[in-house]
């Protein structure tokens, strides 16, 4: 078995099997959720990427050297190493909104039927069309006033833990939010701190999956494909940027398009859009 990449997060110890999906076998120490993955995933600051995920996994323990998965020992290879840090740019704020509002066009041309993307077009709506969805879709909307009013604990309360899937939309939201306002702190020198703490606070929940997501974002480390979306928006070409926000949606059903509905509105709310 082929270790192709490892996230600069892992901690040393033994780990227990969380759950296994077709792209992803999960395994848990304590609250810390490490993920086996396969090459289409990509690398991210809790993953393990293989060529092959091994069918009935078991056991990890990460050692200095070595993770071991169940019976096979796999070399930390330090060229395997990925760093998870936001990608530092010399970002013009005027270059970055140029690009989010292109991001936003994408976004709502491509998203899934029932993401956040409803956010940036209200057409979008209508893809919310039973009786639950609708409620869904209220509560949402209530989430996002407040989040537009500066109202950032009140909106974290309304909309985690909610919507559909593994990781649920509005925590996929918070996890976008977070990412997004650590970048505009590191790349554009806006001071999002208070606004970072502030939804972080409220972010942990039930969900250990979302957690450990909400938690990296937190911590300004994300996966492959943000990184590679993030480096697009501070000046790549514009057929970078359709490539690069392509591959982030296509993550789950609806989670990177949710993601990046929160990566846009931190932006969009950074750069004075919303005063």
């Amino acid at each position: 078995m082929d270790l192709l990449s490892y996230g600069d997060s892992i901690p040393e110890g033994d780990y227990r099997l969380h759950s296994a999906f077709a792209n992803a076998i999960n395994f848990r120490k304590g609250r810390i959720i490490i993920s086996l993955v396969p090459p289409r995933t990509g690398a991210g600051p809790l993953n393990l990427v293989v060529k092959q995920l091994p069918p009935g996994a078991r056991r990890l323990r990460a050692s200095r050297f070595y993770f071991y998965l169940d019976e096979n020992r796999l070399r930390k290879d330090p060229a395997a190493l990925y760093s998870s840090d936001i990608p530092l740019a010399a970002a013009a704020p005027e270059t970055v909104q140029v690009n989010v509002a292109a991001l936003v066009r994408i976004l709502v041309r491509k998203a899934p039927p029932k993401s956040l993307a409803f956010i940036f077009d209200r057409a979008l709506e209508k893809g919310f069309s039973r009786v639950f969805e609708k409620l869904l879709l209220a509560r949402f909307k209530q989430a996002v006033k407040a989040f537009k009013a500066g109202h950032y604990a009140r909106g974290v309360k309304a909309i985690r833990g909610l919507g559909f899937g593994l990781t649920p939309s509005g925590d996929d939201f918070i996890s976008g939010l977070l990412a997004g306002f650590n970048y505009a702190l590191r790349n554009l020198r806006f001071d999002t701190r208070a606004r970072i703490e502030e939804i972080f606070k409220r972010a942990e929940g039930d969900n250990l999956i979302s957690n450990a997501f909400m938690r990296a974002s937190y911590e300004g480390k994300v996966n492959e494909k943000v990184g590679r979306l993030m480096t697009a928006l501070s000046g790549g070409s514009r057929r970078e940027l359709d490539a690069a926000a392509e591959a982030a949606l296509e993550s789950g059903h609806t989670s990177g398009a949710d993601f990046c509905a929160g990566l846009v509105f931190a932006l969009q709310a950074a750069l004075g859009e919303f005063n």
